[in-house]
């Protein structure tokens, strides 16, 4: 189940990215900015302008993973992604 968007966010123009990653504690790079992995299985929400985004995830040890997501207004995007090992 996706987390709701709050009402202010979507009329401005904003979705969230929900991450989750395997394993936990990987870096993640949207549009090259990094952002804390998620250390749980609850993921990471990451509130994002409409339009498409860089992804980047990588972790020592684990061949990283990079793509492109496209974010709506008012929805979450979910991006489940399990790093292999090197």
């Amino acid at each position: 189940m996706m987390p709701p968007i709050a009402p202010s966010i979507r009329a401005q123009g904003f979705g969230t990215l929900v991450v989750r990653v395997r394993p936990t504690g990987a870096e993640v790079f949207v549009d090259g900015e990094r952002w804390p992995g998620p250390e749980t299985d609850a993921g990471l929400l990451i509130q994002l302008a409409e339009g498409t985004h860089r992804i980047e995830i990588r972790k020592d040890g684990y061949v990283s993973f990079s793509s492109e997501v496209e974010i709506r207004q008012g929805q979450a995007t979910p991006l489940n992604v399990s790093l292999p090992v090197r």
